[in-house]
């Protein structure tokens, strides 16, 4: 299962519920009739979704009050691998990156994913060995080969990189 919001308060009294995303792809993801399963194998169905300052607003069949939607606080709504559909060419999720063993073109290991940073340009790897870490912008300068399935992810590695 593949986290995409976690419900952080209630908002008005009917039972809307406010969400923090943590997909890229709101206008995909929140589609009226989706259906999601929560962290505790509950499932609810989507009735409508919009945005407000960086913020989801859902309301969900069944969840028709603020005591309804007060109880859902703190969940997270989740959806299969399946269900997420397959990334477009050279486009990746980050639970696909995450945990990826990294190499310069030599075949040297560097490390391994240890988070994706947002920067607002483009997405970073924090890659980790030991005590040790680095970043790498997840961009075509740097980045010369990544296989999902073998979890590997190839780096041309620049002068001053670590």
């Amino acid at each position: 299962m593949v986290r995409i919001a976690t419900i952080i308060n209630t908002h008005a009294l009917k039972g809307e519920c406010k969400l923090y995303l943590h997909t890229d792809d709101p206008a995909t993801r929140f589609l009226p009739g989706t259906i999601f399963t929560l962290d505790t194998g509950e499932r609810l169905k989507l009735k409508r979704f919009r945005m407000q300052k960086g913020f989801g607003y859902a309301m969900f069949e069944d969840v028709d009050t603020v005591e309804k939607a007060q109880a859902l606080k703190g969940r997270v709504l989740e959806l299969s691998e399946e269900e997420l559909g397959e990334p477009g060419e050279g486009e990746y999720y980050y639970h696909q990156l995450a945990g990826s063993t990294v190499f310069n073109t030599e075949g040297t290991e560097l490390g391994q994913v240890s988070d994706l940073l947002e920067t607002g340009a483009n997405l970073v790897l924090r890659v980790g060995q030991g005590k040790a870490q680095f970043l790498v912008p997840f961009v075509d300068a740097f980045i010369e080969e990544v296989d999902v399935t073998g979890k590997r992810i190839v780096i041309r590695e620049m002068e001053g990189l670590r």
